[in-house]
């Protein structure tokens, strides 16, 4: 099954190895949900900086049957995402664990801890 996928540039040109890379994390997301309808992800160039590199965000959103789940942040002044693909791997990194939280909240899977007896 394929994932709807939208990809937007802002402030930087398009690039076509990244649009594939991200592609690809978008369609891995289906191992962990195969309920995903539709991925949208804004890949922004935050500044242009000409001694340090620019910074990057790259936000997702994710839309299930059930539920939308979004990930992605602007980096911080002391951030090392001065590459988008690093960004965009981060972000699809945290949306993969979001949707794998989510999934097992909705089946059920809650760990359960002993308790001591109470003398």
């Amino acid at each position: 099954m394929a994932i709807s996928l939208k990809i937007t540039f802002q402030g930087m040109q398009a690039s076509e190895v990244l649009r594939a890379k991200i592609a690809a994390r978008a369609q891995r997301l289906l191992r962990y949900a195969d309920d995903i309808v539709e991925c949208d992800v804004v890949v922004r160039a935050c500044e242009h900086r000409h001694k340090h590199g620019n910074r990057y965000n790259v936000h997702a959103r994710v839309a299930m049957r059930d539920r939308e789940i979004e990930a992605g942040r602007t980096p911080g002044a002391d951030s090392e995402q001065d590459d988008p693909y690093k960004a965009a791997a981060h972000t699809f990194d945290v949306l993969r664990r979001r949707i794998e939280d989510h999934v097992r909240r909705r089946r059920g899977d809650v760990k359960w801890h002993a308790q001591a007896p109470i003398d």
